[in-house]
Order: structure tokens, then sequence, then C-alpha cells
């Protein structure tokens, strides 16, 4: 044996983690083993999974979906929805053709029917591009995607390529030519984004999704035939991958956790979390929680980038990673809207009515729970790979793996912090310091004796004093909303998502009609050569519909332009970003953000002069705030072709 002291300090290190780890897996093998027989109780062992699969299942050949009318707390329990999703192939070529059944029953509103079965087992997944998800019909959500959607249905910014020669700019210089990419100025971000959601939910339509489900109840859909269909989102070998190629932190990238005993404990270490480590956990019964995974996994992104327009929110996701007979986190609920995609292996979900209500729709998420606390279930669930659970905020909820199967689950939330509530808390000390200044009501004083009738002491008195004091600040509170600035205070809100948003993920097609690939270039020469120009006839538009907002602040000669165009892949991982510009600019920009997604000529832009138009327009363009219909005519010097195809 070794004495320490001929061992290397790195040798030291090593048997000393190694050690730590042994204690730790000591541990936790004892907290596994008391934990087998506590699950008894709450039947997660596979039995129980498969029994109530199969109650699920011999239930979905009675009704599609199960029902019953939302309620308030204090009356029956809020309903549940589970539906099995219709099956879908994707073609080589990338478009979608959904397999048509008959159904001899018509859908109502308080049903989805489903479609029967296929003996073969088929997927949708994003395996390279989220631009093959497909563009589901709005009214129908057993429609034939392949026909309701444009071209090939796939949710992306419309280009029409043909050859066509460019011409000449600049005396002297030549222009490549090259496909020509036109984009269509009908189809917006958001009507894309819609796409992206009607995926995600498919079959139930967004419109039956916003007035049954969003902040009523929870919904289950099963997805039998197509166990790949967020397969090309994230995977385990993926997050190896991640893991090997990036410095995740503990603590800002990823967590490791165990739930036993109802009790939680994370057990993070500092600095990066190497694979091998992070394994060695997960070997021994720990789950693996990414805090942020759309930075590291582009197809999650790009989801989330999308679903942003849909939401008017940020929306983000953290994916968690279950070894098989364990369970991560103790009950809870969160102060998001929550959508659980089941991406490998399958999971037991168990969720629970909100207590009370004030634990409807909360603002910060709860402490862990234990058993007692939370109840019976409203739901249990045996999520498999394809599937999708929703649940509002205040939900309470649990998850377990069974023996023999892991789980890697993706939860994508939205909607934080973008209540009434939050708007109110920027409206109202707004409108009370303008009514201060601008009404003298405001700022008379309070009658001599009105303490002796305000106060907890006098809260039950029924005197005319304390009457005629309470009908006063009644009359003050009514006359307040004349000075409230709704319009200012939603900027500022909206400041706020500009700030968290994730920054546009751009088509290929986009990038070569903006900045961000269609400008100069460095050749080995050491010389800049081929430039691109913005003429009075340009046609543009802004990136996105929601990319940026226009407020008027402190400054009475100037706007600014708040803008997530370079907003980091981390929430708030870089300080608002902002462009100033003159106040008489403002009409120009007021004009492009309502016109959109219409393209409109520079020389269209409502300002008084060509060089006031060309210096707005350059400005946005050099901010990759504008796309143009068509990528600029790139001017070659010395004859050098420029190949306008990187995409990088």
């Amino acid at each position: 044996m070794v004495a320490v002291s001929e061992m290397s300090a790195y040798e030291v290190y090593q048997r000393n983690n190694a050690d730590k780890r042994q204690e730790n897996a000591t541990r936790l093998k004892e907290k596994r083993k008391r934990k087998i027989v506590k699950r008894k109780q709450f039947k997660l062992n596979a039995l129980a999974a498969s029994e109530l699969l199969e109650a699920a299942s011999e239930h979905s050949k009675r009704s599609s979906v199960q029902d019953s009318e939302p309620t308030t707390l204090g009356e029956k329990e809020p309903m549940v929805t589970i539906v099995e999703a219709p099956n879908k192939t994707k073609l080589n070529n990338g478009s979608v053709q959904e397999r048509k059944k008959k159904n001899k029953s018509e859908d109502t509103l308080n049903s989805v029917q489903v479609s029967k079965k296929s003996n073969k087992k088929t997927t949708l997944a994003i395996k390279d591009s989220l631009t093959d998800v497909p563009s589901a019909a709005k009214k129908d959500s057993r429609a034939d995607l392949s026909s309701s959607a444009k071209g090939n249905g796939h949710p992306t910014v419309s280009s029409k390529a043909k050859k066509q020669s460019s011409s000449t700019v600049q005396s002297g210089s030549k222009v490549s030519e090259s496909e020509s990419i036109s984009l269509s100025d009908s189809e917006s971000s958001v009507h894309i984004a819609e796409n992206f959601f009607s995926w995600l939910m498919d079959p139930i339509s967004k419109e039956d999704f916003f007035s049954l489900y969003w902040e009523k109840r929870p919904v289950h859909i099963c997805r039998e035939e197509n166990r790949d269909y967020y397969g090309g989102l994230l995977s385990t070998t993926g997050i190896d991958d991640m893991l090997r190629k990036n410095n995740i932190l503990y603590g800002k990238n990823i967590d490791i956790t165990s739930y036993s005993n109802q009790k939680r404990e994370t057990l993070n270490s500092t600095g990066r979390a190497h694979a091998a480590v992070v394994w060695d956990y997960y070997r021994n019964g720990c789950s693996i929680r990414l805090l942020n995974p759309q930075t590291y996994h582009p197809q999650l992104r790009e989801l989330n980038a999308r679903l942003q327009e849909v939401f008017g929110s940020f929306v983000g996701s953290n994916a968690y990673l279950t070894p098989p007979n364990s369970q991560g986190f103790a009950p809870h609920y969160d102060d998001i809207e929550a959508f659980v995609l089941q991406i490998e292996g399958s999971k037991m979900w168990r969720v629970y009515a909100p207590r009370n209500a004030s634990e409807r729709l909360p603002r910060t998420s709860s402490p862990s729970f234990t058993q007692e606390e939370i109840g019976e279930p409203l739901l249990e669930v045996y999520l498999k790979a394809g599937d999708i659970l929703y649940f509002p905020r205040g939900f309470i909820h649990q998850a377990n793996t069974v023996p023999g199967e892991h789980s890697l689950h993706v939860t994508i939330s939205a909607y934080q912090r973008n209540s009434w509530a939050d708007l109110l808390e920027k409206l109202v000390p707004a409108a009370l310091s303008c009514a201060i200044n601008e009404d003298e009501d405001f700022r008379k004083g309070l009658p001599l004796d009105a303490m002796n009738h305000l106060g907890a002491v006098h809260s039950d008195s029924e005197s005319p004093e304390r009457e005629a004091l309470m009908k006063k600040l009644k009359r003050l509170f009514n006359k307040l909303f004349d000075y409230a600035p709704v319009d200012a205070a939603s900027d500022q809100l909206a400041k706020d998502y500009i700030h968290g948003a994730l920054p546009p993920c751009l088509s290929s097609a986009e990038k070569k009609c903006s900045v961000l690939g269609n400008s100069d270039r460095m050749w080995e020469n050491g010389q800049c050569q081929g430039a691109v120009i913005l003429s009075l006839e340009t046609p543009l538009r802004i990136t996105r519909a929601n990319v940026l907002r226009l407020v008027s602040e402190e400054e009475p000669d100037c706007v600014k332009l708040y803008h997530s165009i370079e907003n980091s892949l981390e929430y708030h991982g870089e300080e608002i970003q902002w462009i100033e510009i003159p106040v008489h600019f403002a009409p120009a920009v007021e004009h492009l953000i309502i016109s959109y997604p219409k393209f409109t000529p520079i020389n269209d832009l409502p300002l008084e002069n060509d060089a006031d138009k060309i210096q707005l327009a350059t400005e946005l363009w050099e901010r990759a705030l504008v796309l143009t219909q068509k990528p600029l005519s790139v001017v070659i010097d010395n004859g050098v072709d420029v190949d306008d195809d990187d995409d990088k």
C-alpha cells in the first residue's frame, strides 16, 4: 500500500474524492432500501405501473377523453384529460403525412376522437432541425397536415428560389450570380410559432388548448405509435457529449439531486461537472437536472425561441435524467405553466389539485411537501417516450421511475411572472405618482382625527366618521385609474420579456437576408472585398414580431429601442440591450412594427428626407433588427467571386 506521503497531490485528491463518493454511494444505497419499503404504499413498483397503464388503455377503448366541467375549489375535483394522438409518419424528404383514419363519430367540444392504432411503429422526430415540424390544422386536429400546410408543411419562413442575374450596382464592379431568395411578406413569425405549438400539442388544437386547459386543468397526450416524437430535442448521449465539450458548472448548469424518506437533497460539488463524476452519481441512484439545456442543444433552443412568439413571455426548459427505481424531487408546485415532454424511458407521475384558493396560479414556487400534506392525487399517469403532460402552475406534482427503466424528460416552462398582478405592480405606483403630481385632491391633508377611526383597533367600528373616511378612500382609488399610464407600464413589463427572451433562431434564408450572412468579407490578401448596398427601393421588415420594443423614457429628444437579438443563451446572461434613436425617427419604427410581416421599401418610411430614411435603415440593418426581402446585391472587387451561401 502506498503511503500518503509518497502519493502526488492529484492522487491524494482522487483518493479523497473516491472515498467521498463511496460514502455517498453507501448512504444512498441505505436510503434506497428504505425507499423500496416506502414505495409500496405509493404503488411505485412496476406491477402497479403496468396495471395503471393497462387500465388507461382499457379506458381509452371506451372513450378517447376523460372529461368533466372545470370546477372551483370547494366543489368536485378539477377535471383531467387524457388524449391519444393519431399516428404520423415522417417521410424521407422531411414532409409530414398523417395516416388518415375514418372515425364514425364526430369530434365534439369536450372530446377528441382517437384514431385506430396501426401495427407498425412510426415516428415523427426532429432529428436534424425543427424546421421539420409540421404545420398543424387550426380547426380539425385530425386534418391531413400535408394538405393543410403551405409548401412542404414546415413552419419556416417561406422562400422562393430561382436563378436570376444580378444587375451591376457600381461602375467597374461585378455582382455574383447566385440562387435568389425571397422571403414571404404574408407569413408572420407568430404564425410559424403557432405551427410549432400545434406540433407540440397535436392532436389538440391551439384554440381548444387555451380555451379548455390553459391555467385550468392538466392534460395528458399519449402517443402509443410515436414513441420517438420528441426524440430530436435531446438524448442521453447528447447530454454526455455536452458534459465533455462544455464547461458545465454545478449549480449554474446542472444539479445532482436525490429524494428519499420524504427528504430532498442536493449533492452538488463545486466547479465543473465532469462526465465521469456525474455518471458516478447517476449510477448510485441520483437524478441529474440540467438547468438550461437549450443553451447547448440547438433543436431545443429553436423550439423555445419559437414558442416565445406564442406566449409573449420567456420560454425556458429544464431536463431531468433519472436512473431506474428513483425519485429526484419532493412533491411541490411551480410558478410556471409546465409542459413535460417524455424523451426516453418512462416515469410515473402524480399530479394533485391546488390545496386552496391562494395556491391557484401562484407567483412563486412552493417548498417541498410531505406526502401527508398533499392528499390523494388528481391524476396518476405512466408517462412514456413520446407523451406530453401539461399542468398549470399551482398543481402539486411528483414523479419517479420504476425498476428496470430510466427516464429522460424535458419540462418546458412559460408564463412566469406574466400576470395581471405583474402589470399592476408597475402600473399602480406610476399612477399614484402621476395623480400626486397632477391632482390636488391626492395632496390634501388627512382629517385631524383620521387615525382615531382607522387601524386594527377600529376595524370593526361602524361610526359615521370611519364610514366617511372609507368613502373618501374609495373615491380616490376610483379616481386613480384616470392617471394610470397603462401603455408606459405595459412597455416596462414588455422590457422584462425582451431582457429575458432567447435571441431568435434565423433560418438559412433569413440569414442571407440579414447582416449575419450578407455583408463584407475578409480574404486571404488582407483586403475586405464585397459590400452590400441599401437603397431607397430596398424592402425590409423587423426580424421577428416581438424582437424589439420602442420605449419613451427620460430623455425628451430621443427614444430607446430595446431588443433581444443580442441576448445571451442563458437567462439574463447579459444586460438588457438597447439602441437610442432621435425622437423624430420613432414614427418610422412604429410603422415597421405595425406593418409586420409586410415588407416596407425604405423610401416609404414616414421620415422627411431620404438621408434620414437610409440612416435609420442602416442602423437597424447593422444590428440585425431588420431583414431584407431578398439578399442584398454583393459588390465584388477585383473580379473575386464571393460565395454567399455560407450560413455561419
